[in-house]
């Protein structure tokens, strides 16, 4: 509502009454609710399911059980991203003949990208490995390398987040460029309606683009909390690179690449999928508007790409500020006397 009255007072928006208790927001409070206590509950079910003789027993065997469930989950998401990509393209040949196709394609965005997120511990992997070595062969670039890539659960979960909330910014302005850019094809004789179209279409995109940045923001803070808690983690680490020569300049700088590739990799596999995404929904909408089939190439808005890339360089800087501190007041000996 607030978002609404400053469209209002800023003349981007009509000012619209709005109820202050509106029941059509229980349903997507229920689903949060729901998916925050299912998250909880999956994340601490294989805990609580152990009892401590077993936590002090056969350690080779609990590996073994942990291989069989990675392997099952593997192809889960496959089976997910292949089965939701097909329908998600199925979406965008209907939609060149009737709008329903979007329907389709909902349902295969929904479950492509649960696939992809399911098996985030196999797809993000390669590409912290590609980013790496961009990084330079410097021997702090090189350990940072290795250490995005040396735990590839943890690896994924600081990156998948930042990558949910950059593919949805993307998502959606890609997907109302491509709306944008269907709809004028669609009025190329109708003038007066097209500017409409241009404001309706840049107010949209002004007031969702606010409220899906917060995903994004919440993500950060995330990545940036999980980046600390790993750099203390590896306290015995840090005290014997200390002992071995390395300089503070050389921890932060170890750092900092290291966050710089858990941002880039995150950043640019958000960027990818949103385009792809964004596209999709918009041609399957649109893509029978002029009564017959109509495909145009992605729109990208280079704006928000921008706003994107160097959000991605501020949170590279914050996200190894604590981490670097505690990195360079580590002492070797009181470090290597950790048990």
């Amino acid at each position: 509502i607030g978002l609404a009255e400053w469209a209002a007072v800023a003349d981007v928006l009509p000012r619209v009454d709005h109820a202050w208790a509106d029941p059509s927001v229980l349903p997507p409070v229920i689903v949060a609710v729901l998916t925050t206590w299912l998250a909880a509950w999956a994340g601490s079910r294989r805990v609580l399911a152990v009892r401590p003789s077993e936590a002090l027993g056969n350690a080779a065997a609990r590996s073994q059980e942990e291989l069989a469930a990675r392997r099952g989950r593997t192809a889960t998401a496959a089976t997910l991203a292949a089965v939701g990509t097909l329908l998600l393209l199925i979406g965008v040949a209907l939609g060149l003949v009737t709008p329903l196709g979007v329907l389709v394609g909902l349902v295969g965005g929904v479950l492509s990208f649960t696939g992809i997120v399911l098996g985030a511990h196999v797809v993000m992997p390669p590409i912290l490995r590609m980013v790496g070595r961009a990084l330079g062969t410097s021997p702090p670039a090189r350990l940072a390398a290795e250490n995005a890539v040396r735990h590839p659960e943890r690896s994924s979960r600081m990156t998948i987040g930042l990558v949910i909330g950059v593919t949805l910014v993307t998502m959606f302005a890609v997907a109302m460029e491509s709306y944008r850019d269907l709809l004028l094809a669609a009025t190329e004789d109708r003038p007066d309606l097209r500017a409409g179209i241009e404001q309706t279409v840049s107010a949209t995109v002004a007031v969702f683009g606010i409220l899906i940045g917060f995903s994004a923001l919440i993500a950060a803070v995330g990545l940036v909390n999980t980046l600390s808690l790993s750099v203390l983690q590896r306290t015995r680490e840090l005290g014997l690179l200390r002992a071995l020569g390395f300089e503070r300049r050389q921890l932060r700088a170890m750092v900092l690449a290291e966050s710089a590739a858990l941002t880039a990799a995150a950043t640019v596999t958000g960027i990818v999928l949103g385009t792809f995404y964004g596209w999709a929904g918009a041609q399957a909408m649109l893509g029978s508007v002029q009564g017959e089939p109509l495909v145009v190439a992605p729109s990208v808005p280079w704006g928000v790409i921008g706003v994107l890339v160097v959000a991605a360089g501020v949170l590279t800087l914050v996200a190894s500020l604590a981490p670097s501190r505690r990195a360079t007041t580590v002492s070797p000996v009181a470090a290597l006397a950790i048990e």
